[in-house]
């Protein structure tokens, strides 16, 4: 076989760029401080990495998602809570009322206080949020919740019983809303309580009404506002269960997000001291090869004679 210097100049050319390349690719790492910069450095690991930074982008919109359910719920936690001491004082207002020794002078004076109370109470029943949505008007939220009816006579629900659901997690949602109108009704939205204890202010206000004519109407607002705040008391359990339920679910998706950062940093990122002691290897056998070559294209067949 024979072997020209062409030859020895082809493969030491051919050499020189394969390092060059190799050269090329660790001082991008080094500058990345990544071992994957395209697909083509290891398709495997890069089709994993996609993988990993799709996954950890929906961990970052269901985390951002529960921050803002959490916060709404808390809102309506609060207020909730503002509703189920106002129906605690009315309660305890209502059992002093509860005597027949009072005089009808003390009677008007409770009546005008649970006047107050009741007027009150609509008022946080129809609290908005920082959007000046309405709280607890279901799904109908620019309606608002509890308003008067001239033509009925009565308080009448604004919303409906629709509900927002809120993903936190991959197949998850959790409610958004809270319906807080049925606590006031033994059936639906009716505002049952609300209606009974403004019929009950007017009558004990009268002055030609007697503790009589309304002992029985009196006697079943205590039980009503019983009920009610017992309502109350089952819907922020209920909104407690919601609230720990998303704190599980966060912690969940920290787990997981740390998990994946550790999994990309293996697959993808540089180790800067094994890449560095590449380079300079590499480096060295390029200086090498160029070396060889230098010597090897300066001779020819005459060089032998």
């Amino acid at each position: 076989m024979r072997i020209s210097s062409l030859y020895h100049s082809s493969a030491m050319l051919a050499q020189l760029g394969t390092t060059g390349v190799k050269v090329g690719k660790l001082m991008e790492q080094l500058a990345t401080q990544k071992r994957v910069n395209v697909p083509s450095d290891d398709p495997v690991a890069a089709s994993r990495l996609v993988q990993l930074n799709r996954e950890q982008s929906a961990i970052k919109q269901y985390q951002s998602n529960i921050t803002r359910l959490s916060g709404a719920l808390s809102v309506q936690e609060s207020h909730i809570t503002a509703l189920s001491n106002q129906v605690l004082a009315i309660g305890d207002k209502l059992k002093l009322a509860n005597n027949s020794s009072l005089s009808q002078k003390d009677m008007a004076g409770y009546g005008v206080e649970l006047a107050s109370m009741l007027d009150s109470l609509v008022a946080t029943l129809n609290s908005k949020n920082e959007n000046g949505s309405y709280l607890f008007s279901g799904t109908q939220s620019d309606r608002q919740t509890v308003t008067w009816d001239d033509a009925l006579g009565e308080y009448v629900y604004g919303g409906n019983n629709g509900t927002r659901e809120t993903q936190v997690a991959n197949g998850v949602s959790i409610t958004e809303n809270t319906h807080v109108a049925g606590a006031f009704s033994s059936t639906g939205n009716g505002l049952e309580m609300l209606n009974s204890l403004k019929s009950l202010s007017e009558k004990m206000q009268d002055p030609d009404a007697r503790y009589a004519d309304y002992q029985d109407e009196l006697t079943s607002m205590i039980e009503m506002a019983q009920s009610t705040s017992d309502n109350l008391g089952s819907l922020l359990t209920d909104l407690g269960g919601r609230q720990n339920r998303l704190t599980l679910i966060d912690e969940a998706h920290t787990d997981v997000s740390l998990s994946n950062e550790l999994v990309q940093n293996a697959l993808g990122s540089a180790d800067s001291a094994t890449t560095t002691i590449n380079l300079q290897l590499y480096t060295l056998s390029m200086q090498l090869t160029s070396q060889a070559y230098s010597k090897v294209s300066q001779l020819n067949l005459f060089s032998m004679l």
